[in-house]
């Protein structure tokens, strides 16, 4: 069996715009492993799911907002959810625009978001539900009221104050290579991944039509990490949000993030957090009556 091949996808802006703004349902064929040279703003209202930017792995929950950059490598995961129209997707040539396509006073959000973009931005908070109502907006509005809402968008993004970068710093964002013969297995592979974090590496590369070996050395070399790591790292996400969000079993929790046994799952998840995952939950429980606690008083 061999997967579809990752893409890199091909956006048109219309002419007659600076951004061009749709809303997709989940699944998509749109919804996957992919990358562009366009900025892409993403907000998800109401699923729940998986986030995987550049390195960056971790769940998102409902009124989700992030940017990706040029050439940053993104995907938002609700496994076995169909949920109609899921996604805003918001996307511009940032390249272009600052090259003389809008007003230079309108260019300075775009200049601040630059040197964070390459890494990708998730805004928390009020501010992203703020910027979200936006977006619900700016995908009603005519073409001369769209303009303005859209230069609003990247002003909220570069002044919001609560927010954090997804890719860690040494990702590197210039990512097309992935789409040469030579490397496409790569990125078929993380798409495995995301998709069935249980499968072995063997699999994977029989999935991917490459030599086990060759698929362990491309992956570290392009990724940085081993592909054993990259799993790992998936699975104890999936596992972390299933703990915090469901009254699931943890026996349960154990082979729906894709370990193979309770015991194995109980030890690699106290090296990577520090806890059991009987502990993780409890504690998740705490913080969340503690915040729903403060939502009360505010």
């Amino acid at each position: 069996m061999r997967v579809t091949a990752a893409m890199r996808e091909s956006i048109t802006i219309p002419e007659d715009r600076s951004y061009l703004i749709r809303r997709d349902d989940y699944p998509h064929p749109l919804c996957t492993w992919n990358y562009h040279p366009e900025w892409e703003i993403h907000f998800i209202p109401e699923a729940r799911g998986y986030a995987y930017v550049g390195d960056y792995i971790g769940s998102f929950e409902p009124g989700h907002l992030s940017l990706c950059g040029s050439n940053l490598p993104h995907n938002w995961v609700s496994p076995g959810l169909h949920a109609p129209g899921r996604d805003y997707v918001l996307q511009f040539d940032a390249a272009a625009l600052m090259a003389g396509g809008v007003p230079l006073a309108e260019l300075r959000s775009l200049q601040t978001l630059l040197p964070l973009s390459g890494r990708g931005i998730e805004i928390m908070g009020s501010e992203a539900a703020e910027i979200g109502a936006l977006i619900v907006s700016l995908s009603q509005a005519q073409r001369a009221r769209g303009l303005g809402i859209f230069v609003e968008i990247l002003e909220r993004f570069a002044a919001a104050q609560d927010y954090r970068l997804l890719a860690s710093p040494g990702f590197v964002s210039s990512y097309a290579a992935l789409a040469s013969g030579r490397h496409s297995n790569v990125n078929n592979a993380i798409q495995v991944l995301q998709l069935a974090p249980s499968v072995t590496m063997y699999e994977a590369a029989e999935m991917v039509g490459a030599k086990p070996s060759t698929l362990s050395r491309s992956f570290k070399a392009l990724t940085g990490m081993t592909f054993s790591s990259y799993q790992r790292a998936i699975r104890i996400s999936r596992a972390r949000s299933l703990l915090a969000e469901t009254t699931m079993r943890i026996i349960d929790v154990c082979f729906e993030a894709g370990f193979s046994n309770l015991s194995n799952f109980n030890r690699i998840f106290l090296k990577e957090t520090g806890m059991t995952p009987r502990d993780y939950r409890n504690i998740s429980r705490i913080r969340t009556i503690s915040r729903l606690a403060e939502d009360e008083d505010s």
